[in-house]
Formats: C-alpha cells, sequence, structure tokens
C-alpha cells in the first residue's frame, strides 16, 4: 500500500479505533484465507469466530469474546475450521457457533471435527425434537444433528470431503448415513419450519463454473426428515432464515422461510408460505458476486439490527427487509446503500452495527494468475471488525442496480414472468427487446400495495425484432412489476434499471484531511506492508514527496 500523509494522530485511553475499525480486535490466521464467519452479542459480550478458506478438520482459526471495553479475549477451546454457522437455542439457553456451545456463564463446550467433519455452514432447529437437539449442515453436504445437552453426535448425510484418519464412526443404532443427491455445493444457508429442513449451496463443481458466471450451478433443498433433499429450485442461494431470525422461528408451522440467491438475470427471493414456494426478483447493484464456483459471495445475510425492519446484504447492496414478509405482505423491500465489500455476518451490539469482514487475505492476489508476480501479497491473512453508526447504513454508496425478469430467453404466449422490485428507486427503466419474426404486444402490470393483486400498468407493441427503452414517470407506482407478452418469442429480454439520485457533496470527508494533495510539500509518505510470521505489525518503507525514492 502507498500512502503519503501529512499531519499528526493522537492516542487517548480509548482503544485506537480508525472509520470504525480497532486495530486491537484484529484477527489472524495461518491460512490462505482469513473471514469473520459469525459475530453475534451474547451473555454481555460480543462473540466471534474467523475460518480458513477449505478446512473440514480443524485450522488455526480462533472463537474470539470481545468484553464492552473492546479487550479481545482468544479462547483457548478454538479448534478452528471453516465455520460460518449461528444460533441461539432457548431451552438450552446456549449460543452455537461453529462447533463451540456457550453458556450463560460463557463456558465454552466444543464438538471435536473427529465427530464431526466438515464445514460447518449452518445451524437449525431440529424438526421432531427442538428442545433437545439441534442440525448442523456443512458446505460439502454433510448433515448432523447434535444433542445440545451431552453434545452426542448423528450423522444423517455424509460430509462429502475426503476422508481422514482420526474420524469417529456412527454409533451402530443409527441408520447408515446416506449421501445426498441434491446438485451443487458450497453449502450457505439452513433453516426449518412448515415440517421442512431447508438448505441452500451456491456453487458447483467442474471447470465451467470456475469460467463460466453464467453456468448452471447451486440448489435450493427440502428435507422432510427422511430420506435425501427434495429439489427446490436449480439456483445459487446463499442465506435462508426466517422472522425469528437466530433464535428459529417462534411459530415453525406457519411462520414463512425466506432464501436468497441468484442467476444470471437478478437476485432471487424465495418465500415457503403455507407449504409453497413463490419467487422474486430484485436488482445486482454489481456482478462482482458473480461466479459458478460460489466463492464471491462468502455469507450474505438477512440480520436483526434491532430496528423496525430487518438488514439485508446482497450482491452490494444493503436492504431494508420487512420482518412480515409474505405472499399477502411483501411491501417494504427497500435499498439503503451500495456497499462493494464482503461481509461474512452482522450484528447490533451496544450502539452500532458491527460488520465481520473478509479483509486481507494470501490467497487472493495468488488467484489473479499471472498479477501475483507484479503484486506483493501480504505475509499473513487477517481480518478485523468494522464497527457503524446505524445512521451510516443509509449514508453509503448510492442505490443502484439492474436485474432482468428474462434474459434473451425463450417465453410462452400470457405467461407473466416472476415479479421484480418496481419500488425504492426514484429512477427506473426498461429495457425490453425480442427476436420474434411478428410484433409483439408485452402487459406490464404492478401489485400495488405488495398484496399479491395485479393491475395492468402499460402495454408495449414493438414491430418484429424490435427493441425500446422506457423510463418510468414517479406517478408510475406499485411493489412489483411483471411482464406477459401475447405470443410465443424467442430471445426476448427485459431488463430492468435503478438508481437513487446522488445527493453527496463534492467537498471532500474530513476523513481524508490527513492524506496529501498535489499542493503539499511537506509530507511523510511511503510504502505499507502487512508482516507475516504472527508479527501482527507492519513494515514501513519511507519515501520523499516525489515517491520516487525509498530508504528502509
Amino acid at each position: 500500500m502507498l500512502t503519503a500523509c501529512v499531519g499528526s494522530m493522537a492516542l487517548g485511553s480509548e482503544p485506537l479505533n480508525i472509520s470504525g475499525v480497532y486495530p486491537g480486535l484484529a484477527m489472524f490466521n495461518n491460512e490462505g484465507e482469513c473471514g469473520t464467519g459469525a459475530v453475534v452479542p451474547w451473555a454481555g459480550r460480543l462473540w466471534a469466530i474467523t475460518y480458513g478458506p477449505h478446512m473440514p478438520y480443524g485450522s488455526s482459526d480462533k472463537l474470539y469474546e470481545i468484553t464492552p471495553d473492546l479487550q479481545q479475549i482468544v479462547r483457548t477451546e478454538s479448534i478452528g475450521g471453516t465455520p460460518a454457522n449461528r444460533m441461539i437455542h432457548r431451552e438450552s439457553n446456549q449460543l452455537i457457533v461453529g462447533p463451540y456451545f456457550i453458556d450463560a456463564e460463557r463456558n465454552v463446550r466444543v464438538v471435536p471435527w473427529q465427530q464431526m467433519p466438515g464445514r460447518l455452514t449452518g445451524t437449525a432447529r431440529h424438526l421432531t425434537a427442538p428442545g433437545d437437539k439441534i442440525y448442523f449442515a456443512t458446505m460439502e453436504a454433510g448433515l448432523y444433528e447434535v444433542d445440545v445437552h451431552t453434545l452426542e453426535v448423528g450423522e444423517i448425510m455424509t460430509d462429502r470431503n475426503k476422508k481422514v484418519p482420526g474420524l469417529e464412526q456412527s454409533k451402530a443404532d443409527r441408520p447408515a448415513p446416506i449421501t445426498t443427491k441434491l446438485p451443487g455445493w458450497h453449502g450457505k444457508g439452513l433453516y426449518s419450519g412448515q415440517g421442512k429442513l431447508v438448505f441452500s449451496n451456491n456453487g458447483d463443481h467442474g471447470r465451467q463454473p470456475q469460467s463460466d458466471p453464467d453456468a448452471v450451478s447451486g440448489a435450493l433443498g427440502e428435507w422432510n426428515g427422511t430420506g435425501d433433499y427434495k429439489l427446490v429450485s436449480r439456483n445459487q442461494f446463499t442465506e435462508v432464515t426466517g422472522p425469528g431470525g437466530i433464535y428459529g422461528n417462534e411459530h415453525p408451522h406457519s411462520d414463512p422461510i425466506w432464501a436468497t440467491g441468484w442467476d444470471k438475470r437478478s437476485l432471487i427471493l424465495m418465500c415457503l408460505d403455507q407449504g409453497k414456494w413463490h419467487t422474486y426478483r430484485l436488482p445486482k447493484a454489481s456482478h462482482t458476486y458473480d461466479g459458478g464456483h460460489g466463492w464471491y459471495t462468502e455469507w450474505p445475510r438477512i440480520r436483526e439490527i434491532g430496528e423496525e425492519d430487518l438488514l439485508m446484504s446482497m450482491h452490494g447492496t444493503l436492504w431494508r427487509f420487512p420482518k412480515a414478509f409474505s405472499p399477502r405482505n411483501s411491501a417494504g423491500i427497500v435499498p439503503r446503500s451500495t456497499l462493494l465489500n464482503i461481509v461474512g455476518d452482522f450484528c447490533r451490539w451496544n450502539d452500532r452495527i458491527v460488520f465481520g469482514c473478509d479483509v486481507t487475505d494470501v490467497n487472493v492476489v495468488k488467484e489473479w494468475g499471472g498479477a501475483s508476480n507484479k503484486i506483493l501479497r501480504p505475509g499473513q491473512s487477517q481480518t478485523n471488525l468494522w464497527f457503524v453508526d446505524p445512521q451510516k447504513l443509509d449514508d453509503m454508496g448510492v442505490p443502484l442496480g439492474e436485474g432482468a425478469v428474462w434474459l434473451d430467453d425463450s417465453i410462452k404466449a400470457h405467461t407473466p414472468s416472476d415479479p421484480i422490485l418496481f419500488s425504492g428507486y426514484a429512477q427506473r427503466g426498461l429495457w425490453i427487446h425480442h427476436e420474434a419474426a411478428s410484433p409483439v404486444t408485452f402487459t406490464l402490470e404492478v401489485d400495488a400495495k405488495g398484496d399479491g393483486q395485479w393491475t395492468r400498468l402499460r402495454e408495449i407493441e414493438l414491430p418484429a425484432k424490435a427493441a425500446k427503452q422506457l423510463v418510468f414517470e414517479p406517478s408510475e407506482s406499485g411493489v412489483w412489476l411483471r411482464v406477459s407478452a401475447n405470443i410465443d418469442c424467442s430471445s426476448v429480454t427485459a431488463l430492468m434499471n435503478y438508481r437513487n439520485a446522488d445527493n453527496r457533496s463534492d467537498v471532500p470527508s474530513s476523513a481524508f484531511d490527513g492524506i496529501a494533495t498535489p499542493k503539499d510539500a511537506d509530507v511523510s509518505g511511503g510504502l505499507l506492508y502487512a508482516r507475516g510470521g504472527n508479527k501482527r505489525t507492519m513494515s514501513f518503507v519511507t519515501a520523499d514527496a516525489s515517491m520516487n525514492s525509498m530508504a528502509t
């Protein structure tokens, strides 16, 4: 990192805080990546876990306990791995993060990886014994049930990772575990309700998903307690949750379950309500999170942050998400900001929102191929927490995005598209195109209140093989928009684009006062390097004002 600064920094009695990041809370491992898998308030403390990139059998990652005065405690019970699961079990009054069970007195028990191998990605309430057992899912489709009192493990579906010596066998009195046939890999979310356990993954094996972001990849599946998963959707999915959030749904037989994902067209929001799945579409703020392999999203979340609405992160947008979202009450999803960052988890702790990040990874430069010869890798993977005033959630990047209901698709006459978001943005446009040999009339309909009732908004008549750009007036309102055509068509695209007004000042923030300008003559600058070997310090190579001459 090249820097040039002016002035000085005064340190007080409070821990050093740079734009909401406390260097004293930095978290390190010895792996190729260091991300934050979960961050949860519990028992008067903030708890966090880190993960390595592919560590089904433990790693150098830790469980962290953070005190109210921001002192970091590294728990000696840590066994590492690639954990990103979190749940609070009401009946036993325990927080479960990764393989750790933490009681109200901050005592920590651990399920060894020898008994529950795999990259733990989700934890959910049990379908038949919710007071005594919980489910764990792994990124390679393993499924376990664990007794919350004894920590006895039962294997239901086999984790697909290559087995290593030291693994403990399932008990003889249990049914033999099965290997799921659910497609996809790189598991993400797990949640239960309405008699089903819902599991998501966002990747796929093979060379094509690693190079083609439009490759068929990922899956959303449901399990009724016996046999294998049933495929719900063959798309990439991440978060699976409901109104009960980290505790599980309070009314599991009737409360909805939400799942977020994407395809090449847009973001996808699915809702399980009264036993039936419903599909909605949202815009993407960025396509940099796309990838058939699923590596670039980490763990998008829908979380409680102590406000009227939940906070949802997905593909570069922070959203308001209504706690009562259902097909009968689907209004209220609103973009708050664009945030092009990798966030593993977030929560509210005291008066601030805490984001767990994936910041500095040794492997990132390695994955850039030829660039690795020109860019100096950090000496050690590390990450940190970012503390943000809740008001700042609406004051980051300007909300914008695009999303399609059809993208070069073949469609059937009089068959409406999936609904796509029509509210929440000041500027909305629609690009529509077809390759039919005859004229086509497209009908636009809106769900004005989010109650599932549709009314006609416009009709668009296009000549054969034609296209048109529409700009919607502010008076053309509604929560959702859907499109249909009067004839069968091939190669049809209907792409919405969105943007809010950018009201930011052109005066630089005071946060940049310490950065030298071209007019500054008396500057101090040089190169910063994150050192390795668990030194947990920076190297600094000074330079003169021209930044051309370096001296150690």
